[in-house]
């Protein structure tokens, strides 16, 4: 095996004497690396520890909905050795994974209500992906901010209109309840549940070594935008159909009040009323989403997407990406175009 030489770490720490224990709670259809992700991002802490001379911080072990297999593809299995009503003994952070894919545990009274009974005992409940479903169905989240994976929202908010969703977020912290986005979102909240515990320095070193960030750029948004449900929602509208067609033109609103032979108020009136959002909004999201397949697709520069765009500069384009998404039009061509790159 290669030798590692990692550096020991500098700031004191003041450990309990028995390890944290944190339970995993998972289901059918969750993702294997988020599950993996929680478990490698506790077991590099331990690593780090064990060379600075101290002992592990968390016991860290899985429960699911029934016993055996509760994952296979490609020749990977992951297998539950206990279900969830198996679990004695006090918790220190309770982590619920993905709710399965047909609601099976959203309908399961005795779940659920195991939940509820677990949030109030328990220091910290955390959700990665759609595990939000789960605490939301249990009611830990009404009133509260969270997240869950992007592609999941519109139906998060269907569903629970009490919770107030910012799917753009990473993870989301309320009080003991954290939630995260999808997938790789769990080694995000991981991390910053390490940091929480035990420190910067310790979170700091556990991210360099897994090669993630500490403090990922940007936020979900980046992964999806904002424009997306607009602009396919709407596409058989005469106002939103004019927008997407003349996007590189003047759309002052002034401007295409007079096209519709409309007041500029009747015009402001009826839009909101048929597209469902303000018309300088949806022209600023559909502007984006087209700049952002001309990023992921050309080689133009930024200016010329700008134009194409129907910004009068690049200046008027990054505070468009700034707004919407988070990054720059630049940063958002660094991340989301070939990662097939050769050296010499």
């Amino acid at each position: 095996m290669p030798l590692y030489r990692v550096p020991t770490l500098q700031t004191p720490l003041d450990l309990e004497k028995t390890p944290r224990r944190v339970v995993i709670v998972t289901n059918r259809a969750s993702s294997s690396l988020e599950y993996i992700g929680f478990l490698q991002v506790f077991a590099e802490t331990t690593f780090f520890l064990e060379q600075s001379g101290y002992c592990p911080a968390y016991e860290v072990e899985v429960v699911s909905r029934g016993k055996g297999c509760i994952y296979e593809r490609n020749g990977l299995s992951i297998t539950a050795s206990r279900s969830f009503d198996e679990l004695q003994g006090s918790v220190d952070t309770l982590i619920i994974q993905a709710a399965d894919d047909h609601d099976e545990c959203l309908h399961d009274k005795q779940f659920i209500d195991w939940i509820k009974v677990m949030a109030k005992n328990v220091r910290r409940i955390v959700s990665a992906c759609t595990g939000s479903f789960i605490l939301a169905e249990a009611g830990l989240l009404d009133g509260k901010p969270a997240t869950t994976h992007w592609a999941a929202a519109e139906d998060f908010r269907a569903r629970y209109p009490e919770v107030r969703l910012t799917p753009e977020r990473i993870h989301v912290k309320s009080g003991n309840i954290h939630t995260a986005a999808g997938v790789t979102a769990a080694t995000d909240l991981a991390i910053a549940l390490v940091e929480e515990d035990l420190g910067s320095e310790l979170a700091r070193r556990v991210a360099q070594a897994m090669v993630v960030f500490m403090n990922r750029p940007g936020n979900q948004a980046q992964f999806f935008g904002t424009s997306t449900q607009s602009v396919t929602e709407h596409r058989l509208d005469a106002f939103a159909d004019y927008i997407q067609e003349h996007l590189s033109e003047d759309l002052r609103l002034e401007t295409l009040a007079d096209h519709f032979n409309l007041s500029l108020r009747s015009f402001n009136r009826q839009f909101r009323k048929r597209v469902g959002t303000p018309p300088g909004r949806y022209i600023e999201q559909c502007r984006v989403d087209r700049a952002r397949r001309y990023l992921e697709e050309s080689t133009a520069t930024i200016s010329q997407i700008a134009q194409w765009c129907g910004y009068e500069t690049s200046d008027g384009l990054c505070l468009a990406f700034e707004r919407n998404l988070g990054i720059t039009p630049r940063q958002y061509r660094n991340r989301f175009t070939t990662s097939l790159k050769t050296e010499a």
